[in-house]
């Protein structure tokens, strides 16, 4: 008789199941991706996962809402470490582009791969994302408040989100070949954006 998984065991495998499955689905995407072709990775039988996951959706899922918390972690201690509100955009700028930089698959399930219908996001998925969204929507609004900014804090954190993507995606897939660096484009790309929004004083009629 098989001797019983202990609960940390199991925790254990889910984890490593997590693991092989999210390097697939970034390499292949959700269509390309089968439970046979993650048992093979794990070198168990195929019918395996099902009995840690009902299939192939709910290990999406579960990849997705992995990426996203630890996502969220890492803008949320950049976001606590500077209580200059200017210098914490600059973390949470950091923080977005270092985890594009360290996690790529990770990135590219959560802003890339659209989810198919049988693991649309639910509330707990929207839960997480919105969760990543809070600190650069607060620090902006803190920004416009202290009226270091201009603009709509909504707004202005969608913006943002549109540059540093683009610079991340472009990252991801290698198409930054015009002769400036990932690491070389950081600061201009966040200088341009601030200097764009900077509060200044209205200009008067041209002459």
């Amino acid at each position: 008789m098989p001797k019983a998984l202990t609960t940390a065991e199991i925790d254990d495998f889910r984890q490593d199941l997590c693991e092989v499955a999210a390097a697939l689905f970034a390499a292949q995407g959700y269509e390309g991706v089968t439970m046979r072709a993650i048992a093979a990775r794990l070198g168990v039988s195929p019918m395996t996962p099902y009995r840690y996951f009902e299939g192939k959706a709910a290990i999406y899922r579960e990849v997705r809402r992995q990426a996203f918390a630890r996502f969220g972690e890492r803008t949320s201690q950049a976001a606590d470490s500077e209580p200059d509100t200017l210098k914490r955009l600059h973390a949470l700028f950091a923080s977005y582009l270092g985890f594009a930089q360290d996690e790529p698959g990770a990135y590219r399930i959560m802003f890339e791969l659209a989810p198919p219908p049988d693991a649309a996001p639910d509330a707990e998925d929207h839960a997480l994302a919105e969760g990543t969204w809070q600190p650069l929507l607060g620090t902006l609004g803190e920004a416009i408040d202290q009226g270091l900014l201009i603009g709509d804090a909504t707004t202005l954190a969608n913006v943002c989100w549109v540059q540093v993507h683009g610079l991340a995606s472009l990252h991801i897939a290698g198409r930054l070949t015009f002769g400036r660096s990932f690491d070389e484009l950081f600061e201009p790309v966040f200088d341009t954006l601030l200097h764009g929004t900077l509060a200044r004083p209205a200009r008067g009629p041209t002459p």
